[in-house]
């Protein structure tokens, strides 16, 4: 079961961090529940790329809520990822989507 979910988001800065910005449509890993991830598409609402030390509003679509956590909802805050080290942290703002 999809669930959607609109959260604000800041892509780490430095080094060992990414450095090249994201569009709309990158699929990170996210984590909700330790030692667990999860696949999301985040949609930038504002329609730019999101550079390393940004942060900004998204939409973010996952495909299982059950790797969310039973205690997912406004909030809820995550860390994302393209491989073992965090590329940022959010925080649910609204669940669009259940």
């Amino acid at each position: 079961m999809m669930i959607k979910a609109r959260a604000k988001i800041n892509l780490y800065k430095g080094e060992n961090k990414r450095q090249a910005p994201f569009t709309s449509g990158y699929r990170p890993l996210f984590s909700f529940i330790q030692e667990t991830k999860t696949s999301g598409k985040i949609t930038i609402l504002n329609g730019k790329d999101l550079k390393p030390g940004d942060s900004d509003i998204v939409e973010i679509t996952f495909l299982n809520k059950e790797y969310l956590g039973k205690d997912f909802g406004v909030g809820t805050t995550f860390k994302f990822y393209e491989s073992k080290e965090p590329l940022g942290e959010g925080e649910i703002l609204e669940v669009l989507k259940n």
